[in-house]
Formats: structure tokens, sequence, C-alpha cells
């Protein structure tokens, strides 16, 4: 090869790594919030306008010093509640900045947390739970409860991840052991719809998939965590029977692994009458 041609070619793959670079950077430091606005002909009247923020698969991510970017991502978004959906820390997190963050998130809306298979196999519960209970974080683990607004209620339910006891009630036990009424469930595997396509909850919100860590513009995610390639449940809205699952994209990474072209999420689902 040439010299000129060689130096043209070598300034080119600089370029391109470059580039690549601010890509991977941007795509694992950069927060967005994907808004949707959900109506349903059940949903109390004390309930129109209810602001759900969704934080899922943080596994002990940072986002600025404190987590202040994330936390004024999540102030901005005015929520009336707060979903924890999972996989909050995984082997490599350190607890301290897991610990601040529930206490800062608990200062800005209710805060409820499901359980991740991360949590599980970590055995990070131990650790967690006497947290989550100092700064009055509400952790469902197969059981329901009424959430009141406005003199309405609604119902909210929580699974645990399957990684937990063999013994514990499934999904489809838990909210058949709910009462009737509009029914938001939360949960971690994005699997749930698939399993349960007639699962009795009106919104359902998930994690799991990472929104398919590596994603092409105009395909979507590349792999998800059942090695599926270009898999269709890995983020957004998807309807089975009554039910609504939102798929979070999710915030952090497991290991070595990067995002690409698939920015950390912050998801708000706003609830309104049909």
């Amino acid at each position: 090869m040439r010299p000129r041609r060689k130096h043209r070619m070598l300034r080119f793959l600089a370029g391109l790594a470059l580039l690549l670079g601010l890509a991977v950077a941007d795509s694992n430091l950069r927060l967005v919030t994907t808004e949707y606005r959900l109506r349903y002909p059940n949903l109390p009247a004390g309930f129109e306008g209810y602001r759900i923020l969704q934080l899922s698969d943080l596994h002990g991510a940072v986002f600025g010093k404190d987590n202040a970017r994330l936390l004024a991502a999540v102030r901005k978004m005015q929520p009336d509640l707060i979903a924890l959906t999972g996989d909050l820390a995984d082997e490599s997190t350190d607890l301290e900045t897991v610990d601040a963050l529930l206490g800062a998130l608990a200062e800005i809306a209710p805060v409820y947390y499901v359980s991740g298979n991360h949590e599980w196999a970590a055995r990070r519960l131990r650790s967690l739970i006497p947290m989550l209970e100092r700064h009055g974080v509400r952790y469902l683990r197969n059981e329901w409860m009424y959430l009141e607004q406005n003199g309405d209620s609604i119902v909210l339910l929580g699974v645990e991840d399957p990684c937990g006891p063999a013994d514990m009630p499934k999904p489809d036990a838990v909210a058949a052991a709910a009462p009737e009424g509009f029914r938001l469930m939360l949960a971690h595997r994005n699997d749930l719809a698939e399993q349960y396509p007639e699962l009795p909850v009106d919104l359902l919100l998930v994690g799991h998939a990472h929104g398919g860590v590596w994603r092409i513009p105009g395909v979507g995610g590349l792999l998800d965590h059942r090695y599926r390639l270009f898999p269709n449940d890995a983020e957004g809205v998807i309807s089975a029977g009554r039910m609504n699952m939102v798929v979070s994209r999710g915030l952090g990474n497991i290991g070595l692994s990067f995002r690409l072209l698939n920015n950390p999420e912050l998801v708000l689902v706003t609830l309104h009458r049909a």
C-alpha cells in the first residue's frame, strides 16, 4: 500500500474509532426519558393524570456525583409514584450509593420495589431490605395493597423474581388473590406477557432485557438476555389480553457489558381515563 493511501486509511480508522468511542460514551452516560400516556375505561377519576416513574435494572450505576443527574431527571418528571422494578444491585454494586439513592428518591415520591434476578443471585437482599425499610420504600413480595388518590383507590401488586423461593406463589395466583378494580403490577422479567397472556392486570411494569443492549436504528435491540436476536419484547408497550406491559430499557449494565445506541432510560407512564 502506498504511504499516502496508508495514511488516509489510518486517519479514517482513527476517526471511526473516535466516533465509536463517542457513541459508546453517550449511550451509557446520557439519560433519556420515555413517556407513555395510557388510557383505561376502568381507571377511577381520582387517578386521572397519575404519573408513575419507573426505574429498572440500575445494577448500581451512578449518574453524576451522588446520582445528581438521575435525581434531577426524576424530580423534573414530578412523579406521584416511583417504581423500582428489579436489579437495583448486583455482585459489584457499592450498596452505600444505593442507600443514598433510596433516601433521595423517597423524598421525591412514594417508592415501591420488587426484586430482580441479580439481587437473588448475588445475595444482596439481606443487605438491601434494611435500607428499603429505613427509607420507607415498600418492598412488595408477591402481595397487593391499595393506592389512594383524591378519594379513589387502585390495586398495586408486586411479584418477586422467579429466582426467589421455589414455593412462592406465581404471578397469576397473586393477581387472583387481589380485589377487583384497576390493577397495577410491578415485576422484573419481560416474559410475563408470554407466560401469562391472560394475566388479570391492567398495567404491568417490567424490565430485565436492557432494551436489547445494542440497538440498531429503525430495527431495535440486537440481543436479549435469552440470547434471542432482534427480540420484539425488549422495550415499549406490549398488549396482551386486558393488559398493557411496559418494558423499560433500564439504566445500568452487567459486568463489562456496555450499551450502544441504547441510552439509560427512565420511563414515565401517565394514566388517563378512556
